[in-house]
């Protein structure tokens, strides 16, 4: 990358970072008076950091997780940990009738939207930028690759703490801290696996979106025994999954997923 570009990209990060204080500050005024008005502005300010995280990883970074070119190997490596993901959703209370989505399309698609921008966000930070950062300073053992994993998941989970802060309970904060970290694990080896952020950011947005979009647009029974059965089935199973993947890494992989990376470490240093 030249020095021109990169700092294109640095300039358009600061305009991300004051935009992100603008909408802050006058966050009141600008979306009060508009209907969903703070789902907009949460779908606006997570698109902006989501990038805001992209443009950093593409001049200090690997920007190779951000190409979406893909083969059938990898997709098909990524698609077991789509079940998680879509069974997130509580199919068997939808199917009886016992939950339902009752509200306007808009609201569904709006909240559908805002899943997307999470997901996006969150991936650029907590995989793109914190994961690749604390894997850079590790090695290629497979042991050092688990303690980035594992790090990197620790900081993904205890972030959501600051849910105390918005009303949540403890009980409700500490199934996030703790599903947080599975999912962030799994993440960080599909991310290795398939070099493709893209796909952890697939599964991050269907993931929340299947499990929240019952509890925003509707109502009803989501956890009876039955989905709760079915949800540690699917996640034990997909957890011999992924710790299968895990012990397949190879030291290649770390260095494709990394190589922008320590070229540039080697051109600063």
């Amino acid at each position: 990358m030249t020095d021109t570009k990169r700092k294109a990209i640095i300039g358009i990060s600061v305009i991300n970072f004051l935009l992100l204080l603008v909408l802050e500050f006058f966050n009141d005024k600008i979306f009060s008076d508009i209907e969903y008005g703070e789902l907009y502005y949460a779908i606006i300010t997570r698109f902006i950091a989501g990038t805001a995280c992209m443009l950093f990883m593409c001049v200090f970074l690997s920007p190779k997780m951000l190409n979406p070119k893909t083969t059938l190997k990898k997709f098909l490596l990524f698609l077991p940990c789509m079940a998680v993901a879509i069974n997130n959703f509580p199919f068997i209370t939808f199917i009886t009738g016992e939950a339902y989505i009752n509200s306007e399309a808009l609201h569904v698609i709006l909240y559908a939207l805002l899943c997307v921008c999470v997901g996006y966000f969150e991936e650029m930070a907590f995989r793109g930028c914190i994961f690749s950062v604390i894997l850079q300073r590790r090695g290629k053992r497979l042991i050092d690759v688990f303690i980035a994993i594992v790090l990197s998941s620790v900081v993904f989970g205890a972030i959501h703490i600051l849910n105390l802060f918005a009303g949540a309970s403890l009980v409700s904060v500490a199934l996030q801290i703790g599903y947080s970290f599975l999912i962030g694990g799994m993440c960080s080896i599909i991310l290795i696996k398939t070099s493709n952020i893209w796909y952890c950011v697939v599964i991050h947005a269907v993931y929340n979106f299947a499990g929240g979009v019952v509890v925003e647009c509707g109502g009803g029974i989501i956890w009876p025994m039955s989905t709760i059965i079915l949800t540690v089935v699917v996640a034990l199973a997909v957890t011999a999954y992924t710790l299968y993947l895990l012990f397949r890494i190879t030291p290649q992989e770390i260095d494709y997923l990394l190589s922008k990376s320590n070229k540039i470490m080697e051109e600063q240093h």
